[in-house]
């Protein structure tokens, strides 16, 4: 490269990054090699006589998306801008972000067509964003147990209706509770034909919707009444738990809890992790080391997050 000035440097950054000239152009405009010219832009960048800036304000949460799609091996990662935003704002534009990613999905990937999805506020929120389209073919699956009158907007069935009515598919119900008194019960329900196929058939959509909690006052599990603030205490500091998703809770190894596990009606936590597309929306703090958790051990192949969650995630 001895023979080439500083102002042949900058003549061929002009021409490609002014112009838009393609390197073959500007190869054969030079008499030299494509190579030659590939070189030389590398060489002026290396040299800084070339600094590339992106002038977008997304490109803190960019670069978020895909620090966390290269560390934890993620599909895709979707971040959100909550600077300045209040709680309410967030949540609104958190919601929004994810329904318009997921209609772009079932839009780009034609082959999806059984949808199953879990429960809670986010999920609920992320429903009534959803547009109506036409995906008549479509059938919609609770993952897990949806009945009981407190909280009832927030239970699968209710979800998986109000998705299938956007979507003009076909509505499966579970109608059982999400969580049963005993595991004997929860046997003696898994008997009944309706229930087993609809439990079976969860296992087999192509893509499930989820969100990641931590034993938080707010969890759906205790806005429904299925655990108390006590036993939540007890299952952190005496079982390991961590966090929950489909309302299986799970460790510090992304292991099944036995035992609370063993009384929840829906897609256990193994076969969830076999669905091929796990989109989860989860943010905030207290739920950063449950949603990393559940990232590192393939329950997610998908999220979709705060930039604040997301740094704290990658922090840990």
């Amino acid at each position: 490269m001895e023979n080439y000035t500083e102002k042949d440097y900058v003549k061929v950054a002009i021409m490609y990054y002014d112009e838009g000239m393609t390197q073959a152009e500007i190869a054969k405009k030079m008499g030299v090699s494509r190579s030659l010219v590939s070189k030389i832009l590398n060489d002026a960048r290396e040299a800084k006589i070339v600094e590339i800036f992106i002038n977008s304000q997304s490109v803190f949460t960019t670069k978020l998306e895909r620090e966390l799609e290269q560390h934890f091996g993620l599909q895709d990662a979707v971040v959100i801008d909550t600077v300045g935003l209040t709680a309410t704002e967030i949540k609104r534009r958190v919601s929004h972000a994810a329904a318009t990613y997921i209609e772009s999905r079932l839009r780009k990937h034609p082959q999806i067509g059984r949808i199953g999805i879990s429960w809670g506020e986010t999920l609920r929120s992320l429903v009534n964003y959803l547009p109506y389209v036409n995906h008549s073919d479509f059938h919609i699956y609770p993952l897990i147990g949806g009945m009981g009158n407190e909280h009832f907007y927030l239970h699968s069935n209710q979800l998986v209706q109000t998705l299938a009515q956007k979507m003009r598919a076909t509505a499966h119900y579970l109608y059982v509770p999400a969580m049963v008194s005993s595991i004997a019960l929860k046997k003696e329900l898994e008997q009944d034909s309706t229930i087993s196929r609809v439990l079976e058939e969860g296992k087999k959509v192509d893509l499930g919707l989820f969100g990641i909690a931590s034993l938080e006052e707010n969890s759906t599990m205790m806005e429904t009444g299925y655990i108390s603030a006590e036993e939540a205490k007890r299952f952190k500091e005496e079982m390991g738990v961590v966090g929950d998703i489909n309302s299986q809770f799970f460790g510090q190894d992304g292991q099944s809890i036995l035992g609370i596990n063993e009384h929840v009606m829906g897609v256990s936590l193994e076969d969830l992790k076999q669905i091929p597309t796990k989109v989860v929306i989860a943010y905030g703090l207290a739920k950063a080391e449950a949603i990393r958790v559940g990232i590192e051990h393939q329950m997610a192949d998908i999220l979709i997050t705060t930039d604040e969650t997301a740094q704290e995630i990658l922090s840990q």
